[in-house]
């Protein structure tokens, strides 16, 4: 991996998220697409099936079901009752909260040395 991250300057989709894991860590685009399609696919799979997926210093994914409930059709007032699903919401994590909170773009979710204080721990 290199030692200074590349520099993210837009809305960051898919693909440029790609392209930065390749760059970050050396790699060739298609390379970085299988780990990164890997890792978007590993969380879906554990929702989809009723798991939270925890990352630390990052967030959790966390997958819940809601019950069927009466609700009205606002166009029309019809009343009709929705199924009861399966959803995901994500709850940040205090790490990543406190860096978008002091703009600090070089954050990062790796966990620090055992005996050293970061500024989230102070």
């Amino acid at each position: 991996m290199k030692t200074k991250p590349t520099p993210i300057k837009n809305r960051l989709t898919t693909t440029g998220l790609i392209d930065v894991v390749a760059a970050d860590l050396g790699v060739p685009p298609e390379q970085a697409h299988d780990a990164v399609m890997a890792v978007f696919s590993a969380i879906t799979r554990a929702n989809a099936g009723g798991h939270d997926v925890a990352i630390t210093n990052f967030g959790t994914f966390l997958s819940y079901r809601t019950k069927a409930q009466k609700a009205r059709n606002p166009q029309t007032g019809e009343a009709f009752t929705t199924r009861a699903h399966q959803k995901v919401r994500f709850r940040v994590s205090p790490a990543l909260a406190g860096a978008v909170r002091r703009r600090d773009r070089k954050a990062t979710i790796r966990k620090a040395p055992k005996g050293t204080r970061t500024a989230a721990a102070e």
